[in-house]
């Protein structure tokens, strides 16, 4: 028998969904109209967002072919424990065997991960529709949200959901699916039943049983809830409570399996939560495509060959009126994490192709020398040109890093990045670094979009030694020193799409022009 499979599949069973919103009684809604808080609803969608502390009495059946197995463990969850990282397991010493204790916390570990990232109103408000009414019970329907669901609950997008209401008081929620689900799960059913606490008012999750079938294996989970404790430490009494205590044998030694659940990043991330700040995924992955247009102001020019002293050229040129612009395309990744809710650090990967293009104006003074030496030269005066054209074509390998400082106030955000990259370019030979200051400010409006406006400074090497390779085998070395713009503007928008996905777009005027596009997946 398969005992591990139905850890598999518990990751998805400490948690399910909830319900939705359509065709609603006037300026009101058929939840509001029997007391029902969305809540209850996400209660459903995972028992860990249910607001209190609770003990469940869990009983596991696997049945096939070769009989039935039966286990027994109980489910301690404080959400003041830890800040709710961590979940409590009871468990008979010798029932389960080091591989499939291994396989449960697992399964623990993901079940929790998902709920301490959820948000609030799961389900679909849209879909909330009356299926039948009587005298005695009223049906509502409904369907789970297609967006803004953790990827490991894609299965619940393929889920019926049924809302029971008896006397007009909440009985239970029941979920079905006639699709196989992930893991090959199929004729999955699960029924939560809910009681209503008279003395404090709404509802807890009494009971759920859940049953569905994999590979000819039958698996069938029943909680029950033996205690519960409000937030400000109120214990909760109801009729028909079983009991925590004498749910194991009594002859029998029981141990507590401690389980560290779900990311342990942000630090302070779960108390930031409970203040009221909205926090993003805290890992997360971008692709980005740059490109911008920089004005250069040359300042010195110096060539050599060989081993030989460079020689100083700058004075055969006019600099300052020179138009020199540099073209950078950079293609590259960025992985990040939020090791606080006010702190990122992020890494950086690509590559840049890099256009250097314009005239250098020669010093009037010198080209008139030229111009009169141009007849025992053989040359015309006319051939001597005004400027020399300038056109180089180079490539560079990039890594480096990031960090920012952010937070905000209500819909009012800004932030502070500051950036480290260090370029390779290898058709010059030479190494340059950089460091680029980034200050936004921006507002959030609905449907997860921002606008943003701040300004951008780039400081890298402006004195650039290297060398090239003459066909002849020579080795041209080289020295020049520039001025790149330092400060621009920025402006910019980001859509997200969901929890997990985002795109940005950036604007830069100013000396420097630049464009950036930005799609990233966060986890």
């Amino acid at each position: 028998m398969k005992k591990h499979l139905f850890f598999v599949s518990l990751g998805l069973i400490l948690f399910w969904n909830a319900s939705a919103q359509e065709e609603s009684p006037l300026n009101s809604s058929y939840l509001a109209e029997y007391g029902i808080s969305p809540k209850i609803l996400d209660a459903a969608a995972s028992v860990l967002l249910q607001e209190g502390s609770f003990v469940q009495n869990l009983e596991i059946e696997i049945g096939n072919v070769q009989g039935n197995g039966t286990y027994k463990t109980q489910i301690v969850y404080d959400p003041s424990y830890k800040d709710g990282k961590d979940i409590r397991f009871l468990i008979e010493q010798g029932q389960f065997s080091k591989s499939d204790l291994k396989s449960l916390k697992k399964a623990i570990e993901k079940s929790h991960k998902l709920s301490r990232l959820s948000r609030s109103n799961l389900y679909d408000e849209s879909s909330l529709k009356l299926v039948r009414s009587d005298s005695q019970e009223i049906v509502f329907g409904y369907r789970y949200s297609k967006n803004n669901i953790e990827p490991e609950l894609k299965d619940i997008k393929k889920y019926d959901g049924q809302i029971f209401i008896s006397n007009g008081i909440l009985e239970k929620i029941e979920l079905s699916s006639l699709k196989k689900l992930s893991e090959g799960k199929e004729n999955f059913k699960r029924i939560v039943y809910y009681q209503r606490v008279t003395e404090l008012k709404g509802y807890i999750i009494s009971e759920i049983k859940e049953s569905y079938t994999v590979k000819g294996q039958n698996f069938e989970f029943t909680y029950k809830t033996a205690d519960y404790t409000t937030p400000n430490g109120t214990r909760v009494s109801w009729a028909g409570k079983p009991s925590s205590s004498a749910f194991f044998d009594t002859e029998k030694v029981v141990d507590t399996v401690n389980v560290t659940l779900g990311w342990g990043l942000p630090i302070f991330g779960k108390p930031a939560t409970k203040l009221g700040f909205g926090l993003p995924r805290p890992v997360g992955i971008n692709v980005i495509v740059h490109s911008q247009d920089d004005d250069l102001d040359f300042q010195g020019i110096s060539v050599g060959f060989g081993d030989g002293e460079l020689a100083d050229l700058s004075s055969l040129f006019d600099l300052e009126s020179s138009n020199i612009v540099q073209t950078t395309n950079t293609y590259f990744v960025r992985p990040d994490v939020w090791i606080f809710p006010f702190l990122n650090v992020s890494g950086i990967i690509g590559r840049a192709d890099n256009t250097v293009a314009g005239n250098f104006n020669l010093d009037p003074e010198f080209r008139q020398g030229i111009v009169d030496l141009a007849p025992f030269l053989g040359l015309s005066p006319g051939d001597i040109p005004q400027s020399l054209p300038l056109n180089i074509d180079v490539s560079a390998n990039i890594i480096g890093g990031a960090v920012t400082l952010g937070g905000g106030i209500g819909d009012v955000f800004a932030s502070g990045t500051y950036q480290f990259i260090r370029a390779s370019v290898e058709e010059a030979n030479t190494t340059t670094t950089a460091n680029a200051y980034v200050l936004l400010a921006g507002y959030r409006f609905p449907n997860n979009l921002n606008v943003f406006a701040g300004s951008m400074g780039q400081f890298y090497d402006s004195d650039v030694s290297g060398f090239f390779e003459l066909e002849d085998g020579n080795i041209l070395r080289y020295n020049v020193n520039f001025i790149p713009t330092q400060w621009n503007a920025l402006f910019g928008v980001n859509k997200g799409f969901g929890k997990h996905w985002d795109f940005m777009v950036q604007l830069g005027i100013g000396g420097r022009q630049q464009l950036t596009a930005q799609l990233g997946y966060r986890f």
